[in-house]
């Protein structure tokens, strides 16, 4: 009863990567593999950083909810919306009205945007941070690493959220113009059209430059024009992946948008793991993107965190790579054999809390067994070619037997001519 009281608190603790069940075959060698390894895996984890991330989105949405109760209300005033003959004198013309009133609160509403933009990159700093530990499977504290993330990337985080807002409330005003005068038919309609495409396409787009810039502030110490220069590059060069992948983290958040049915399951979904899903996926599709193309050039960059190539044939690459980096690397720890570390066999005895002498023969009894294993791994690989001393080695050890017997000699000459004085 003990031992499972005891197995139950370490894998509350460590989670299940500790368990005994757990076994290296299992570690995810790709980047989907480790997807979905984190959501099985750490998904109470997702919950609990969703919710703090989701704190500081409160005033975001707001500020969302206030533009549309404004819209709401404006438009509930204006007389396309009463019955004509009831008190309301028909005007001569309600062409542009409905546009009208959107610009005009986008106009003053927008303008509150940076500030609650720059509250809600508190959050997406923290949340990023802990999802960047989770993709390089380190281990984590998910509210003392959420602190730690906003303190560490909070004056990068402020700097591109209030650009976003800049670029968004601009482009955003932009469009407004554009509706308002097609609906009015005033100009030229293709010189409007144009620039409501435009528009959005800028708004599309930096969102890419920011997701970036947010992933790359995180993992890199970059200056700000080197980040919006990378961001920039990454978004152009990846725009298909990009756009792929950040629909994928936005799947709850579109399901809000497409209303009926289908806005409960959005709602639950973001309040469980909305925000979570979108820094997880467009962390791990980033990290995926700079082993690609950065880390090979940034020196002492890792590539490949948080995957593992799994061998399973004898003349594999990996294994190749690492019989070349013995021979190149050889000292007295790694000139003979030493068996690789396994999850599931031999382990040593736990003594319980009251031992007698029988628990004390059991430990010394697999003590004694590991040697043995030991041992026997040694002497049935003792041969193998990465083992075995190079021709280089031989030669250098025949140089040093050499010049011992010569140090030696001299020794003895030296002795010989002290005794003669």
């Amino acid at each position: 009863m003990a031992g499972k009281k005891r197995g139950l608190i370490e894998r509350l603790m460590l989670g299940s990567e500790k368990s005994e069940g757990y076994a290296r075959a299992s570690l995810p060698s790709n980047r989907w593999e480790l997807f979905w390894d984190i959501v099985k895996g750490r998904f109470w984890k997702l919950v609990l950083l969703n919710l703090l991330v989701l704190l500081f989105f409160i005033p975001l949405f707001l500020l969302i909810f206030y533009r549309s109760a404004a819209i709401s209300s404006f438009g509930a005033s204006m007389p396309f919306a009463q019955g004509f003959g009831v008190g309301y004198q028909a005007p001569l013309s309600l062409v542009g009205a409905e546009q009208q009133i959107v610009f005009n609160v986008n106009l003053i509403t927008y303008l509150f945007l940076p500030i609650v933009l720059m509250i809600a990159a508190l959050g997406v700093s923290g949340g990023a941070y802990v999802i960047r530990n989770m993709v390089w499977t380190e281990g984590i504290f998910v509210a003392n690493d959420f602190w730690r993330g906003i303190k560490q990337n909070i004056k990068q985080m402020l700097l591109i959220a209030l650009l976003y807002s800049i670029v968004f409330y601009l482009s955003v005003i932009s469009v407004s113009v554009a509706d308002f005068n097609l609906a009015s038919g005033a100009g030229s309609a293709w010189l409007f059209v144009v620039s409501k495409v435009l528009s959005i396409v800028m708004i599309i787009l930096f969102t890419f430059m920011t997701m970036h810039m947010i992933t790359m502030s995180i993992t890199y110490e970059l200056k700000f024009r080197a980040l919006i220069k990378n961001s920039f590059l990454f978004t152009i060069g990846l725009l298909p992946q990009n756009a792929f992948f950040l629909l994928l983290g936005f799947i709850p958040f579109l399901l809000l948008m497409l209303g009926g049915i289908f806005m409960p399951i959005g709602i639950i979904a973001i309040m469980l793991i909305g925000f979570s899903q979108v820094l997880l996926v467009w962390t791990d599709f980033c990290q995926w993107a700079y082993d690609k193309f950065i880390n090979d050039k940034v020196p002492g960059a890792q590539k490949n965190r948080g995957i593992y190539e799994k061998v399973k044939e004898s003349n594999s690459e990996a294994l190749k790579q690492y019989r070349k980096q013995v021979a190149l690397t050889r000292t007295s720890l790694n000139s003979r054999p030493i068996k690789p570390i396994t999850d599931d066999e031999l382990k040593v005895a736990e003594l319980p809390t009251s031992f007698n002498r029988d628990d004390i023969v059991r430990l010394n009894e697999s003590k004694q067994a590991i040697y043995d294993d030991y041992a026997k791994y040694v002497e049935e690989h003792k041969n193998d070619p990465e083992f075995l001393p190079t021709e280089e080695e031989k030669a250098a050890e025949k140089d040093k037997a050499e010049r011992d017997k010569r140090i030696e000699k001299a020794k003895k000459e030296l002795m010989k001519r002290n005794r003669r004085r």
